[in-house]
């Protein structure tokens, strides 16, 4: 039989080892800090962000300055941090999607970009020395960047564009504003930041206005082009269903149909199409070559909107940036559903 001794012995080293693996898990979740990584106690000075992990779950992160060095794997941010004046922080960043607007250009042809097109190795990041990271959720993952907490260990922060993150029902006002908010609080230009996200507020509201003032409400399906004839329809969880909806549009798509074939897009029958154009190369095409090439696919000749052609073409970068251009988008959007009814 086993000895007293024996028993509490091994029970003894059961607790140390438990005790072990509790402290080897926290130091991994609060950075050695013993708080939640990214948190902060009450007597800290530094700049606070709430933000996100590549699954959209909340995570905040301190900095102790405003970020100099700035690596960005997501065209949006790269144009509002531009908006903002900001530019000169932007040690790297990805190539647009597609032709910038003109006000843009200039500046972003200027810029450094990132060896990959659209996401940097972890190797080309640590070589940058950066001090922020900017991106889409997606490129925090294992198979791309790695888990924000990796780079919250090496004291980089990471900053998930919201408009990013597929859950829920994105808004402009969950999405664009806090995004423009953040960014001012973090580079501590938050004068700017209100200033730029007023405008918006302002030019929202016009077509909110305009839009009260009609009762024409179409159905809409918002289509995107992938060749030989297949098509993705966008759903709730992306940002441009809101947009559709501001500009007094009824989205017939309730989820996100991705890369289908001509008959899923037939079970449709929009009044209009909102048709998101991708670039080719460098270059957008207008939205008159976009209609032109959509209304060459035989397969949906009978569509009624087609046949009618009420289709609204709207850039990619547009509706998927998540910065100020969404409103550029829903100007496009309301004044198309306008010229429709």
């Amino acid at each position: 039989m086993m000895s007293w001794w024996e028993r509490w012995s091994r029970r003894l080293i059961g607790l140390v080892a438990l005790c072990a693996l509790v402290l080897v898990v926290w130091f991994a979740y609060t950075n050695g800090r013993w708080q939640p990584v990214g948190e902060v106690s009450a007597n800290q000075g530094g700049i606070v962000i709430q933000n996100f992990d590549s699954d959209g779950n909340p995570m905040s992160f301190e900095y102790e300055e405003p970020p100099s060095r700035v690596i960005v794997t997501y065209p949006g941010a790269t144009e509002l941090l531009i908006d903002l004046g900001l530019e000169n922080r932007i040690v790297g960043t990805v190539e647009p999607y597609g032709e910038e607007p003109e006000r843009y250009r200039e500046i972003y042809s200027r810029l450094p970009l990132v060896t990959n097109s659209y996401v940097p190795s972890r190797e080309q990041v640590m070589a940058l020395q950066p001090d922020l990271l900017m991106g889409w959720s997606h490129h925090f993952t294992p198979a791309a960047l790695g888990d924000v907490r990796q780079w919250y260990e090496r004291n980089i922060g990471v900053y998930i564009v919201p408009a990013t993150i597929r859950k829920n029902q994105p808004t402009v006002e969950s999405t664009v504003y806090p995004f423009i908010d953040d960014t001012g609080r973090l580079f501590q230009v938050p004068e700017r930041a209100s200033a730029y996200k007023e405008q918006l507020q302002k030019r929202v509201q016009k077509v909110t206005e305009q839009v009260n003032q009609r009762n024409y409400k179409p159905n809409v399906i918002i289509l995107q082009a992938h060749g030989h004839s297949t098509y993705s329809l966008y759903g709730p969880v992306y940002l441009v269903d809101d947009i559709v909806k501001k500009a007094g549009g009824h989205n017939l798509t309730d989820r996100q149909i991705s890369v289908v074939g001509p008959e899923r897009v037939l079970a449709f029958d929009p009044d209009v199409i909102v048709f998101v154009t991708v670039s080719q190369g460098n270059r957008t095409p207008s939205a008159e070559e976009a209609i032109a090439e959509l209304l060459k696919d035989p397969n949906l000749r009978n569509m009624r909107a087609i046949r009618e052609r009420r289709i609204i073409a709207v850039p990619f970068a547009d509706v998927n940036n998540g910065n100020g251009r969404v409103v550029d988008a829903l100007e496009r959007i309301a004044q198309g559903f306008e010229e429709e009814k």
